[in-house]
């Protein structure tokens, strides 16, 4: 694809991005944080072919120590899912959707979320796109979720609540729609880059 025909800003500043619109999920959530809440989930991975992913972690200010991942979010057309894993443990429905073979998660820098998941059971990730991959091999000089939501999406997206607690007794509303957010993003990046015709064959594992 050459320069002219290329249908985004290849790169973005700080100060350009804080300069848009505020972009957040503005949908259905849906919080997992009890087993009679996980017993009565029934969506199953056949219903949709994309979905956005993302984790979240206690942060830890102590070298060497790390903390258990304690969120996971998928994020749907229609909902965006937060399963509390220091609530409920690893539930196997949610392992159903990341070895679902021909439904695609799509993340930003996954590879540390998938180790974290794996220390919880052993399961074979698949059909995972991520998008600080995908988007240098499709000419973007910048990632990351900030840099992407401003190229692509022309909005910038909050970080505030990255480093909260995500393993408090109830999280905030601040925290659910931040980690709704980060899921939603990274499906609807992807939905705009394909239809652009800028996700090749090649790109998806």
């Amino acid at each position: 694809m050459s320069q002219t025909s290329f249908p985004y800003r290849k790169g973005i500043s700080k100060e350009e991005i804080n300069d848009l619109d505020l972009l957040y999920y503005q949908g259905k959530i849906t919080l997992i944080d009890s087993k009679a809440k996980l017993d009565k989930y029934t969506r199953f991975p056949d219903e949709e072919a994309v979905i956005g992913f993302d984790t979240e972690t206690r942060p830890s200010f102590k070298k060497g120590i790390q903390h258990p991942c304690s969120l996971v979010q998928l994020a749907f057309k229609d909902e965006v899912v937060l399963f509390r894993l220091n609530k409920i443990g690893f539930p196997s429905v949610l392992k159903e959707f990341l070895i679902h073979q021909e439904q695609k998660k799509i993340g930003i820098a996954i590879r540390d979320d998938l180790r974290q998941l794996l220390e919880f059971s052993t399961f074979k990730p698949a059909a995972f796109v991520d998008l600080n991959l995908l988007a240098p091999s499709i000419g973007f000089e910048n990632i990351g979720a900030k840099s992407l939501t401003a190229m692509i999406l022309g909005k910038k997206i909050s970080k505030r609540q990255q480093v909260s607690n995500w393993e408090s007794q109830e999280l905030s509303d601040a925290q659910i729609l931040y980690a709704a957010t980060d899921a939603w993003i990274c499906r609807e990046i992807f939905l705009e880059l394909n239809s652009k015709g800028l996700v090749a064959p090649g790109h998806l594992k």
